[in-house]
C-alpha cells in the first residue's frame, strides 16, 4: 500500500520515510488488508514532534495523533494507537456466524 507521508515545518530523511513505510507495512497491513489509503503527517513544533495517521477503510476513517519529544517515539505510539482502532474496527464488522450452523462439543464427537 502507498503511504502518503507529509512533513510540516522540517524535512525528514529518507531513512525516516522508510521507517514510517515499514511500520505501516509490517504492523498495520497484516491486521486489516482492506485499507484504502494512509496519510502519515509528521510535524515539528518548537520542542516536540507530532505524528498523526489518517486511515481510510471501507465505511469509515480512522485517525490518531501523538505528541512526544522524539520522532521515532511519536511514530511508534501513533502506530500503536491506530492499530488498536483498526483491530476494533475489524472486529466490529466481522460477519456473524450463520444461525444454521450447529456447534458440536468435543464430548459428543468422542
Amino acid at each position: 500500500m502507498k503511504v502518503n507521508i507529509v512533513a510540516r515545518h522540517f524535512d525528514i530523511s529518507e531513512k525516516t520515510r522508510s521507517y514510517i513505510q515499514g511500520e505501516v507495512d509490517h504492523r498495520l497491513e497484516p491486521i486489516f488488508d482492506r485499507i484504502i489509503g494512509c496519510k502519515f503527517i509528521v510535524e515539528k513544533t518548537k520542542m516536540d514532534y507530532i505524528a498523526e495517521v489518517v486511515l481510510s477503510v471501507p465505511g469509515d476513517t480512522l485517525s490518531a495523533k501523538e505528541v512526544t519529544d522524539d520522532l521515532t517515539k511519536s511514530v511508534d505510539f501513533v502506530v500503536k494507537k491506530i492499530l488498536k482502532q483498526l483491530t476494533r474496527h475489524k472486529n466490529k464488522w466481522k460477519r456473524p456466524i450463520s444461525p444454521d450452523k450447529q456447534f458440536v462439543s468435543e464430548s459428543e464427537t468422542e
